[in-house]
């Protein structure tokens, strides 16, 4: 049977995921990885893109700290945001607190500060720090209503850094995803696949072969990641609940795999 059906026909049945251990080529086996690893990013990817809004404290730390109560008082009584953009009916506008500062309505002149400064400009939210603009933010979702309170105003500001940095967050989100499945990846196969090779010592086992362990292991591997990618997908769970779903099935087919073969051929004999 050829690859990858040869690979497939393992995946079902623990005699055959054993049997089958030696099938696969290392070329074989490191495409299989990779197949495997991005089985495990489409739960990601569609989560994704269904994605209306990120926390912007996921790469901004502490940056609504500025918005304090005398802020939000601020915004609440003096601003008026129409057709996306923002007017400022005082003369006040700048407000400096520990956390940050936080400059209300256009000022001509205003330089980025050292400071984590919000500076809520005509068109515009811009987030500095260090002399450093962090993000510029349209008002789509910052409206009239959002300025009611500081939680309705960062899930606004979220919203829309998220809307304007779309491709950029989702990419970054798959990438660490992905790194994440990848060490995950690794320490199970290679983890498995290294303490299986020190039964080659014994003579009550069959495998003799790393190459042999590693087959076996991506035989045990391929049902747990296929059925933890449906459950994810239907049941819309975490990546992290993900992974550990995958997690938990391989360690149980491994060792539903030793309780059918006990890591022996039919016909082995000692």
């Amino acid at each position: 049977m050829p690859y990858p059906f040869n690979y497939f026909s393992s995946l079902f049945q623990v005699r055959k995921a054993f049997a089958n251990r030696k099938q696969l080529n290392w070329f074989q086996m490191i495409f299989t990885s990779l197949f495997l690893l991005s089985l495990t990013l489409i739960p990601v990817a569609v989560q994704n893109a269904e994605l209306q809004t990120y926390p912007l404290t996921t790469f901004v730390s502490d940056v609504f700290d500025p918005l304090t109560e005398d802020v939000m008082k601020d915004l609440k009584e003096n601003v008026r945001i129409e057709q996306h953009e923002l007017v400022y009916n005082s003369h006040f506008g700048v407000h400096k607190n520990k956390a940050g500062h936080v400059i209300i309505g256009h000022h001509e002149g205003t330089s980025l500060g050292e400071k984590l400064t919000l500076y809520f400009d005509k068109t515009q939210l811009v987030i500095s720090r260090e002399n450093k603009e962090l993000a510029s933010i349209p008002y789509q979702a910052i409206n009239q209503k959002s300025l009611e309170n500081k939680d309705a105003l960062s899930q606004a500001i979220s919203k829309d850094w998220f809307q304007a940095n779309r491709l950029a967050v989702s990419l970054f989100l798959v990438l660490f995803s992905g790194f994440l499945s990848a060490v995950n990846f690794a320490i199970l196969v290679f983890g498995a696949s290294f303490f299986l090779f020190l039964t080659r010592k014994s003579r009550l086992f069959s495998l003799k072969t790393f190459k042999e362990c590693f087959n076996f292991t991506l035989n045990c591997l391929g049902l747990p990641i296929l059925a933890s990618v449906l459950i994810s997908l239907v049941f819309h769970q975490v990546f992290t609940t993900t992974i550990l779903i995958q997690n938990i099935l391989f360690v149980l087919f491994l060792a539903l795999a030793f309780y059918k073969t006990h890591f022996r051929d039919p016909d082995y004999k000692p």
